[in-house]
């Protein structure tokens, strides 16, 4: 019996967080902290635009009208050749674009049928990939162009137990490759920076502490563990009644 257990223990000790870690190549000394971020994306392919435009009296027009008898939708997929069709206007190119140069282009091409018309617009379909050590992983919708780190981790549910506080991970994308930098949210310093803010698309990853893989280890054990302790109880008993 001592001897299973010791195999046991040395089981556990030869597990490594290691193996439940992402991104492991990545040097540390290459890590990023960033300052004063500022994201102004761009529209892409499939992305959902919500657009609205309005007259000089604030008054929303597009909505209002009626084409064959329907009400226009304020909703607008970008095709694959990087255009929507808006109302009024046809095919209009809108990939590349900023939010705020859309809104400009638009209320331009507007005036020829209003009256100082202008345009607000958003992407609907902005997210932020959450992986690791969070109670729940998955997408998290954002609106705009960026969101604060605080902000994903609460609408994830929270860092487990056996998240690296120190070690949030945010990967993302900048000029065709990605790159990697890791926020401290041990620290209360770190909340008076302006690296918080997470970029659409971005991947955020919190890393498990040593005490996952021995976590992990319990529970595949266990059955096994279970079963050697039901076998191991019989022969007792067996061996108790012969007595």
């Amino acid at each position: 019996m001592k001897t299973l257990i010791l195999v046991v223990l040395l089981s556990f000790s030869a597990c490594s967080v290691k193996e439940y870690r992402l991104f492991q190549d990545e040097n540390p000394n290459h890590l990023q902290t960033m300052q004063n971020i500022h994201y102004d994306s761009k529209i892409m392919v499939d992305d959902i635009l919500l657009i609205d435009i309005y007259n000089m009296n604030k008054k929303e027009i597009i909505n209002s009208l009626e084409q064959k008898g329907e009400s226009l939708s304020n909703e607008y997929i970008v095709s694959e050749d990087g255009t929507i069709f808006a109302p009024l206007l046809g095919e209009i190119k809108v990939e590349g674009l900023t939010r705020k140069e859309l809104n400009k282009l638009l209320s331009q091409k507007y005036k020829k049928y209003f009256n100082e018309p202008y345009v607000k617009s958003k992407i609907k379909n902005h997210k932020i990939y959450v992986l690791g050590e969070v109670a729940s992983q998955g997408i998290v919708p954002i609106e705009g162009n960026t969101i604060s780190i605080i902000e994903v981790i609460a609408k994830s549910g929270g860092l487990s137990n056996h998240a690296l506080r120190n070690k949030i991970r945010i990967i993302f994308e900048e000029h065709g490759k990605f790159k990697m930098r890791t926020l401290d949210l041990t620290k209360l310093s770190t909340l008076n920076t302006h690296s918080l803010m997470v970029k659409h698309n971005s991947i955020v990853y919190v890393e498990p502490k040593a005490t996952k893989a021995i976590k992990v280890s319990i529970e595949d054990y266990a059955p096994i563990l279970q079963a050697i302790s039901t076998v191991l109880g019989t022969f007792l008993t067996i061996d108790y009644i012969k007595r």
